[in-house]
């Protein structure tokens, strides 16, 4: 489908977090007492790896999105070409990129240094070991609630940055969003991003039963915002109708998983009045087809994961992951702590600014009349 226009809204957009490009001759740590990039005391670059809890887009753009930053603050000084291979949306070939290429005087992005959890070669406690033993690494990228868990573990003090996370203290990565409660590790946190996202669904259609289908684990209630919708029933009095599916664990699983989802789709549309499609293993592609018992039954799909899924067939989505300005946040603190901070010490709360975005071909499909007010707020239209 085809972009039909972007309205800006006064009120409602952060402004971004920009930094001024800076044009700087390599120097080492302790040289100047500036906040200026500079290499490692040794005048060795500053070595940092990947881990992501699997190939998913958010974390592909928040990779992007990083290093954007970092060269917006001077620490990478040559991404000629990389614009290409991020539109790949493929996190390892990034890396790849990234890795062979003198992109920084200051930072390298190590060969050999990406992980995928759900890679059936990936060996978790090997990843812990080298940071344990091979001290090969300065500071680990985490992407996701699992490859948090994963490199938040205290046995290792390498420095862990983690993104993506749905809920970073819930799932027990750190702390508090005050306090990670560890040395070499920090977190992005957005507490309250799934609970304004429903409130805001809930405002705009004023569902009386709203349906949802996650996996019945502690991780995908976790991701999912099983927790917040839960809260925002209790106050609004709207009933939660819901179905269990079992996530993929590999290739090989997805057929099946994605018969459980079309029968429980087909099973939602007889009963509710809305649906929340919440962060799960749907490919994008295949969403015109599972979502057509709600066309069908003119029900409103309202997606937790952001633009992509509208534009391959829910309704609306009020997006709460802003992948650029998250990105500049991160790089920030990155370069707070390769000038010595420690990651315990800095600002982990980040809040994104709601964009608003509609398919107008599924809003005309099912009969959905939109609010004057949600008119005038729209930020990106599909068609």
């Amino acid at each position: 489908m085809k972009k039909l226009k972007e309205i800006t809204i006064v009120g409602m957009l952060l402004c971004c977090l920009a930094a001024a490009s800076l044009t700087i001759h390599p120097v080492q740590a302790g040289d100047l007492d500036t906040d200026a990039p500079c290499a490692r005391a040794d005048g060795t670059k500053w070595r940092i790896g990947y881990c992501e809890s699997e190939t998913f887009v958010t974390y592909t753009r928040t990779l992007v999105a990083l290093v954007k930053g970092l060269e917006e603050t001077g620490w990478i000084n040559d991404l000629t070409g990389f614009d290409r291979i991020a539109n790949s949306g493929n996190s390892k070939v990034i890396w790849e990129w990234l890795s062979s290429r003198e992109v920084s005087p200051y930072i390298q992005f190590v060969d050999g240094a990406f992980y995928n959890l759900k890679e059936p070669d990936t060996n978790r406690e090997g990843i812990l070991e080298r940071l344990r033993h091979q001290k090969d690494i300065d500071l680990m990228l985490a992407m996701g609630t699992q490859a948090g868990v994963l490199l938040s573990d205290s046995s290792h003090h390498t420095n862990v940055f983690a993104f993506a996370a749905s809920n970073a203290v819930r799932s027990g990565i750190i702390d508090s969003t005050e306090d990670s409660g560890k040395d070499n590790v920090w977190a992005h946190m957005d507490e309250q991003r799934f609970a304004r996202q429903i409130r805001a669904f809930y405002d705009i259609v004023n569902f009386k039963k709203l349906g949802m289908v996650y996996e019945n684990s502690d991780n995908a209630r976790i991701y999912s915002a099983v927790s917040e919708v839960e809260s925002l029933a209790q106050e609004k009095g709207f009933e939660i109708v819901r179905y269990h599916v079992r996530e993929p664990r590999n290739s090989g699983e997805f057929p099946g998983y994605y018969r459980e989802v079309q029968a429980a789709y087909e099973q939602l549309a007889a009963e509710v009045d809305a649906v929340y499609v919440t962060i799960a293993s749907l490919e994008s592609e295949k969403l015109p087809e599972l979502f057509q018992p709600f066309y069908q039954q003119k029900i409103p799909i309202f997606s937790q994961l952001g633009n992509i899924e509208v534009e391959n067939g829910a309704l609306l989505t009020v997006s709460v992951m802003d992948e650029v300005n998250i990105g500049r946040f991160g790089a920030d603190n990155i370069s707070k702590c390769l000038l010595g901070a420690k990651p315990r010490e800095l600002e982990q709360s980040f809040q994104s600014a709601p964009c608003i975005t509609l398919n107008a071909a599924v809003a005309q499909q099912i009969g959905f009349k939109l609010p004057y007010e949600l008119v005038m707020a729209l930020d990106e239209v599909y068609y």
